[in-house]
């Protein structure tokens, strides 16, 4: 049986709804996020760090820390390891996650 919750969010779809998320909290068009470049050269400061990290712990009901922001510096990298972390958790342990 397949869990949805975790099908539903696929490396891909994971990377277009940050890219999506961050564009809106450095007030740019998705379509100038250039995933691959770090959250910094489109003007991600710390403060800005902490609400794309809250954003993700409500969307996906899974929490990224600091430091894991700052080891994952890109929304390719930073997708890749949101997308582990939901392959890794328990079918039931994302409770109400969209």
């Amino acid at each position: 049986m397949v869990d949805m919750a975790h099908a539903q969010h696929s490396p891909e779809t994971v990377r277009t709804w940050l890219i999506t998320c961050f564009a809106s909290h450095v007030g740019l068009p998705a379509q100038d996020i250039d995933p691959g470049r770090p959250l910094s050269d489109h003007g991600l400061n710390s403060v800005g760090s902490a609400g794309l990290a809250a954003d993700i712990e409500d969307h996906f009901g899974v929490v990224v820390t600091a430091d894991e922001m700052w080891d994952h510096p890109s929304l390719e990298a930073l997708g890749l390891l949101i997308a582990r972390k939901l392959a890794d958790t328990p079918a039931g342990a994302l409770g109400s996650a969209n």
